[in-house]
């Protein structure tokens, strides 16, 4: 029996091996195989569902936003799970849209952000200081 190391650096010469062995070979090669991947779901099936959101929400964006987030990953690095949950059943808005508001503010509706301030008793000019700053 041939070498069953797989050289992964030079995809040539690994299919040349793999089309080299003969069927026992292969289910051999097969059988001492691990899946680099498992689709296996969570023990905790309510963080699937949050990633499946943020999935979303990251799919919808523009492609400028998302070179933004790229450069500067703190945007991310904010977001908390249970704070997010804790908030969306404060304010009584869904959890996209409280992502929304804490990375970015301006895309919210005014509708969002005076509920968001209203219901955890923040000022606005906290969250929206632009509109507060006086200009000569």
């Amino acid at each position: 029996m041939q070498n069953n190391n797989i050289n992964t650096e030079n995809i040539d010469e690994s299919d040349d091996f793999i089309q080299s062995l003969d069927i026992n070979q292969l289910r051999q090669l097969e059988k001492n195989s691990t899946f680099l991947f498992s689709n296996q779901p969570s023990d905790f099936p309510e963080d699937d569902q949050f990633y499946l959101e943020i999935d979303d929400y990251i799919q919808s964006m523009q492609l400028s936003e998302l070179k933004e987030i790229e450069g500067n990953g703190q945007l991310f690095d904010k977001i908390n799970q249970s704070t997010i949950k804790q908030k969306s059943k404060i304010t009584g808005l869904d959890e996209r849209i409280i992502i929304l508001i804490e990375t970015k503010r301006e895309k919210a509706t005014l509708e969002q952000l005076m509920t968001y301030c209203n219901k955890l008793h923040l000022p606005y000019q906290k969250i929206i200081p632009e509109f507060f700053q006086q200009y000569r």
